[in-house]
């Protein structure tokens, strides 16, 4: 029988990443106590609230190349065994007890491979987030006929750790359908499908009022009659599509003279997986391409707590999300709790979530001259779409709300306990 209350040992490369909020609605509204071992970490702004108050934080050691920035691709699977055992070399040393349940996240990392070692029998529930494919999803999609044959060895063997997770006898959890079917068929049946949600009252904002002379984002003030058009990424990278927002922007903010665009999202890149602009500035990029049409009217935020990305999301007119065929991001989530019309790309990921013409307007991605002409129907009538943000709040707060969906986690986790 579990120990009470259950004690919860998480591990991921970086804190708090995505295991840090489930770890989090645990501790705070189930009384779980939670050790999180953890390679690095983002700012203490970014924690959640009962870091140090119930989650528990150690960090764990990686040599060899783990260290290094990038790696080769020959190297993928040594850099996954290094996080691994250093996360294993932790764990040998402090020697924590009682542990009821493991969680762990596959992101090609495979931090939780060797706790089996020191924790035979106790049970493994690793997230799975994302499963290559060599010339399908995410940039693969958009790749040159002249790409270097080492991105297609990457990406073929870019799966090597999280294919050891599956075998090492853990529970696989996927946030979506879409992502459970990335991988080989034969381990669909042993996957969780459960999607953590994200915190909507963070995000769920009053009545909108356009007109409101009182609307402030990072303590910019916003004129009165002024539409926002927003932007939010952690990182502004081709894979969220920063490439096909820019120039959507500045078709709009010539169209409008009282409309601002408002970005949130670090410059460089740092997905592994678009190897042309890995740890280079894309922002800068971008703008060289497609220079911005009125500088003033156009700002960046680069990173930012929470509060302010809700900020932004509570004076929003209208959301673009042009990220490409790939993980649908929280940021979708947070607009839709905003009850922000959201245009997106369409994909099958984002269909799990959003519906055209009853939550969202999706449109063809690439197609600039469609979103172009969506975007100023919203822009020109914001009464007639705001039955959208409505319907896409409602299916927030009725199938993705934390409140939601982590009571689901919580009984698979205390059901693999007992």
């Amino acid at each position: 029988m579990p120990h009470d209350p259950l004690h919860l040992l998480c591990v991921e490369p970086r804190f708090p990443g995505r295991l840090g909020a489930v770890a989090d609605w645990l501790v705070r509204r189930r009384g779980y106590r939670c050790t999180f071992y953890f390679n690095a970490a983002d700012p203490p702004s970014h924690w959640p609230e009962s870091a140090g108050r119930g989650l528990d934080l150690v960090p764990f050691n990686v040599g060899g190349v783990a260290r290094e920035s990038s790696v080769s691709w020959t190297r993928q699977l040594e850099r996954g065994l290094c996080y691994a055992y250093g996360c294993w070399e932790v764990l040998e040393a402090r020697r924590p007890r009682p542990i009821e349940l493991v969680l762990g996240r596959s992101a090609g990392l495979g931090s939780t491979l060797f706790v089996p070692v020191y924790l035979p029998g106790i049970p493994i529930v690793n997230l799975f987030d994302y499963f290559y494919h060599p010339r399908a999803n995410d940039l693969a999609d958009d790749a040159p006929e002249n790409a270097p044959s080492e991105y297609y060895h990457w990406r073929r063997a870019a799966n090597a750790m999280d294919l050891l997770d599956l075998e090492n006898g853990v529970t696989p959890w996927a946030p979506t359908a879409w992502q459970r079917d990335l991988y080989p068929a034969e381990y669909h049946d042993d996957f969780e499908v459960l999607c953590d949600g994200i915190d909507a009252r963070l995000f769920s904002a009053p009545a909108r009022r356009r007109g409101s002379s009182a609307r402030q984002v990072a303590g910019r003030s916003i004129a009165s009659g002024t539409s926002v058009v927003s932007f939010v990424a952690r990182n502004l990278d081709r894979t969220r599509g920063f490439d096909r927002f820019m120039p959507l922007a500045n078709r709009l903010l010539e169209h409008y003279s009282d409309l601002i665009c408002i970005v949130i999202g670090a410059a460089s890149v740092q997905r592994g997986l678009d190897i042309e602009f890995y740890n280079r500035d894309y922002r800068e990029h971008v703008l060289r391409q497609s220079p911005p049409h009125d500088p003033d009217r156009i700002w960046f935020l680069d990173t930012v707590p929470q509060r302010v990305v809700a900020e932004l999301l509570a004076v929003t007119d209208l959301h673009v999300y042009a990220s490409r065929r790939f993980v649908v991001a929280r940021s979708l989530l947070e607009a839709m709790a905003a009850g922000c019309v959201v245009l997106a790309c369409d994909s099958e990921p984002v269909r799990e979530f959003l519906n055209h013409g009853e939550s969202a307007l999706l449109v063809t991605p690439g197609d600039l001259a469609e979103a172009d002409r969506q975007a100023r129907a919203v822009l020109d009538d914001p009464a007639a779409y705001a039955p959208l943000g409505a319907a896409a709040a409602s299916t927030v707060q009725q199938r993705f709300a934390s409140d939601v969906t982590m009571p689901l986690v919580a009984t698979l986790f205390d059901q693999l306990v007992r």
